[in-house]
């Protein structure tokens, strides 16, 4: 475990963090190899290495954003934790306003956008063959994609706090709510499970299994069986 302070805020990161990077430049340097068949190797492991650095910016700008978020909110984050799985955000003091516990979990969404908008802007400018389109590409895609991850309405991601505390600001319980995004949770995952089932039937099995595995994913943490 490296434990770091990083703008005021301890960050704790698992070893477990680094076989899944190299996997990562693996996988985005074959890619490109395979687009751009007349790179030769090194020319590939380099881009490639340069486009795995921009979505660990994405992936730990992330937390790292919601510790600028929370200290706005007058309630900083205790620690950060980066391992295999998702990264998590803690804090040891939970009692505070709707509003507070809403503007901690903006801080990653927000990011999200300015890193989706700016890597947007980059990737339409420059010149289409570019080296610096295709690292623009992996970094919107990233943002893009994790942005819209952040905001699903699960208890463990931003959107469900957002929508929990939300729901409590207009006069919810906590229980009241957590049972509505539950319910919410439970509709959201067989919608995307039964989208899943239909792409495969239409023999679209890539986007059909996406669906299908993300729709399990919901329901398994609806459920309380992944946290």
């Amino acid at each position: 475990m490296i434990r770091v302070k990083i703008f005021g805020t301890t960050v704790n990161l698992s070893y477990t963090v680094l076989p899944i990077i190299f996997i990562v430049w693996g996988v985005v340097t074959w890619l490109g190899w395979y687009w751009h068949p007349e790179r030769g190797l090194g020319q590939s492991l380099l881009i490639g290495l340069v486009s795995t650095i921009l979505l660990l910016v994405v992936e730990f700008g992330h937390p790292l954003a919601h510790s600028f978020s929370a200290r706005f909110a007058g309630a900083p984050i205790d620690e950060i934790r980066i391992a295999a799985d998702m990264p998590r955000t803690l804090y040891k003091d939970n009692d505070v306003t709707p509003s507070t516990h809403r503007m901690r979990a903006l801080g990653g969404p927000i990011f999200n956008v300015m890193g989706l908008l700016v890597s947007s802007a980059i990737f339409a400018t420059v010149s289409p063959n570019s080296i610096v389109r295709e690292w623009m590409a992996w970094s919107a895609g990233g943002h893009g994609l994790l942005l819209l991850m952040s905001l699903v309405p699960l208890p463990p991601v931003d959107g469900g706090t957002i929508l929990k505390w939300t729901l409590v600001a207009k006069g919810r319980t906590e229980r009241e709510a957590d049972k509505v995004v539950r319910w919410i949770d439970w509709i959201l995952g067989g919608t995307v499970v039964t989208i899943g089932i239909s792409l495969t039937f239409v023999k679209l099995w890539l986007v059909g299994l996406i669906f299908l595995g993300v729709g399990v994913i919901i329901l398994a943490v609806t459920a309380g069986k992944l946290r």
